[in-house]
């Protein structure tokens, strides 16, 4: 996109006070998933505690993008879980291959399959996946200004007063601005 068009969408874009975030309404997806409905509250709770003291951080575009943050969290939160659960499978292999072994075929290959998903493969295609999350997480933070830097950059800077040069100052005093005579 070019340069001017970057900046006619950016014009377009509606920015959502205080009175627009409180009729917005939750997506179904968001509002179906408990930890992604308690994210999505908290964010829209932050965003109007933002545009009460005059800083409109979230525009109409980005709503979706506010949803998919919310569902990815959840997302990211249940890979931790199940990444925990593995890895206190993984820390006692040695008790668990004793009892698989004083088991019955069907329970000896259920287990199996459970000590294999606590192995180093298992383990690592779960990090794999909680490092994805976290880096599309942050990304959106970024998009979202849910992070200190991204806020920083959103919030306007107070204006400075001009300072005049000396030869502005000058001028100005010999057109008349200054000193009668």
């Amino acid at each position: 996109m070019t340069k001017e068009e970057i900046k006619q969408r950016q014009e377009a874009e509606v920015k959502l006070g205080e009175k627009d975030l409180a009729k917005l309404k939750k997506p179904a997806f968001v509002s179906k998933d408990k930890a992604a409905s308690k994210i999505w509250n908290e964010l829209i709770k932050e965003y109007k505690l933002a545009a009460a003291q005059g800083v409109e951080l979230l525009t109409s575009s980005d709503i979706g993008m506010l949803a998919l943050y919310c569902k990815t969290y959840s997302e990211y939160e249940r890979l931790l879980g199940a990444y925990q659960r593995i890895d206190r499978i993984a820390e006692n292999t040695d008790a668990l291959y004793d009892y698989i072994l004083g088991q019955d075929e069907f329970v000896i290959k259920a287990m199996t399959q459970i000590a294999q998903l606590a192995s180093i493969d298992g383990i690592l295609k779960i990090e794999t996946a909680i490092n994805k999350k976290m880096d599309m997480l942050l990304k959106m933070q970024d998009r979202l200004f849910l992070n200190p830097l991204a806020k920083v950059k959103n919030v306007p800077k107070p204006k400075k007063e001009e300072k005049k040069s000396a030869m502005a100052q000058f001028m100005n005093r010999r057109a008349g601005g200054g000193h009668g005579t």
